[in-house]
């Protein structure tokens, strides 16, 4: 019987399979490259070796490629840790992406004690870990910042598939040991028309071509595929022709275009996790299960925000306000100006998001102390 196109089975190569998946997925690289050529524009004008400024930190915790950052600030007080958590493709730092445009920085100047969950980069040993095997690394990484800071209870922030991670985990595993949640530019509603869900929702090819010798998406693929999503690329090639030579417009373009640059592969097995969950809506749906249990997001009972970027191609608004119809409670609803990206790499005295992030877990903390 002909196995189903996300079937781990796939996963299991001879090595005549993995010799041709590597020749396919040395293809599939050129021609990223080929249909996303405005990204040879950014590399002859060198925004990809742009520095990266980083807030100090220290690593505290690992489980595999994955590692948990502690930032040491000196405003910490007293309340609940904020556990970040960045999504589950591209390098954590654009969290961190240069002075004045860090939320990690803007958390730490309002007093927060800080921690990153940080993906890494996936080896070939990864290929069988799923989106069940995030969420376990979520939960180790939850009692590890638990244990560290001495409190009981969290305040979790994810990013993009972080978001949607976090959700997805704590409805179908409880959350208790939470303080709050908030989901930045989540994935929910997965037929909305996204561009993101959209490709894997539609994919017509099996998403085993996708995955070299090793059973990852090679980095390279997933770099170039920024570009396929970026409906105005060849204005932004453009761009960045004449203004190369601009130091104040290369301190902020230069550490995304690098982000954007030094990609990480993923595992074969979480893009079949993610080819299901987009082609069956299945959170949205009531359907999803994690480890086993339903994911049911009215079973959520600590504050939550949500936050949105009104230009949004990757996530479009309505793929996460759609969160606002599933929870038993009205969740904190913000919309930051920009784009998937722009709004978290804003400067953070006049950003949105800072702003009411801030302001909700301030709101939180407060009533956990009634």
């Amino acid at each position: 019987r002909r196995l189903a196109s996300t079937d781990r089975r796939h996963l299991r190569a001879n090595p005549v399979v993995r010799a041709g998946r590597r020749l396919r997925a040395g293809g599939a690289r050129a021609l990223a490259a080929v249909a996303a050529w405005p990204h040879v524009v950014e590399v002859a004008a060198g925004m990809h070796r742009s520095s990266v400024p980083a807030t100090p930190s220290s690593v505290v915790w690992r489980s595999g490629a994955a590692v948990l950052r502690h930032y040491a600030g000196e405003r910490a007080g007293s309340g609940p840790p904020v556990l970040v958590v960045h999504s589950l493709v591209t390098r954590s730092w654009v969290l961190d992406l240069a002075p004045g445009r860090s939320l990690i920085a803007a958390l730490l100047e309002a007093g927060h004690d800080v921690y990153l969950l940080d993906w890494g980069t996936p080896g070939p040993g990864d290929a069988g870990r799923g989106f069940d095997d995030y969420v376990g690394t979520l939960m180790l990484a939850e009692q590890a910042v638990r244990e560290r800071s001495g409190h009981a209870d969290l305040h979790v922030v994810g990013y993009c598939l972080g978001g949607t991670l976090a959700l997805t985990a704590h409805a179908a595993l409880g959350d208790g040991g939470l303080a709050s949640l908030t989901a930045i530019a989540p994935s929910i509603d997965t037929a909305v028309d996204g561009r993101l869900d959209g490709i894997l929702r539609s994919l017509r090819l099996p998403p085993v071509l996708a995955l070299d010798g090793h059973g990852l998406v090679p980095a390279a693929l997933i770099r170039e595929s920024f570009h396929w999503l970026r409906p105005v690329a060849l204005k932004t090639a453009r761009q960045t022709w004449r203004r190369r030579r601009n130091p104040t417009w290369r301190a902020v373009a230069g550490p995304v275009s690098r982000w954007v640059w030094e990609q990480t592969p993923l595992p074969g097995a979480l893009l079949f996790d993610l080819v299901d969950y987009a082609r069956g809506n299945t959170l949205a749906a009531g359907t999803w299960h994690v480890h086993g249990r339903p994911a049911r997001l009215e079973h959520l009972q600590v504050p939550v925000m949500v936050a949105v970027a009104a230009a949004d191609h990757i996530v479009p608004p309505p793929a996460s306000l759609a969160l606002t119809g599933l929870l038993s409670r009205p969740p904190r609803v913000v919309t930051c100006p920009g784009g998937h990206v722009a709004m978290l790499t804003g400067l953070a005295r006049r950003s949105i998001l800072c702003r009411e992030l801030l302001d909700f877990l301030a709101a939180a903390r407060d009533q956990r102390t009634r």
